[in-house]
């Protein structure tokens, strides 16, 4: 049984020796790329539309889901809505809706 463990041991030292005397790399990481079209999926409801996002205080949001609960319009409609009206108060051209 001795001989075991001294085994055992030797083994061991080994292992410990030679993560020592070769240190772990990380592999390189792929650069950043963009999404091709073969591993991204993008609904067709949302082909040739962008993303607009704000960071607001959380009243904005439940005043608009108040005015959703009323109108029983969409979210997307509603903001849509209030961007035309700061468009026009700016005398900026508004967007057609489809």
């Amino acid at each position: 049984m001795a001989s075991k463990l001294a085994n055992l041991q030797r083994a061991l030292e080994g292992k410990a020796s030679a993560a020592v005397a070769q240190p772990m790399v990380p592999p390189p990481r792929p650069a950043a790329e963009a999404p091709s079209g073969a591993n991204y999926y993008k609904a067709p409801s949302r082909e040739g539309k962008t993303n607009i996002t704000a960071y607001l205080s959380p009243d904005y949001k439940a005043s608009l889901r108040l005015i959703q609960a009323k109108t029983g319009r969409s979210l997307q409609d509603l903001l849509a809505e209030s961007l035309n009206d700061l468009f026009g108060k700016y005398d900026v051209p508004t967007i057609r809706r489809d």
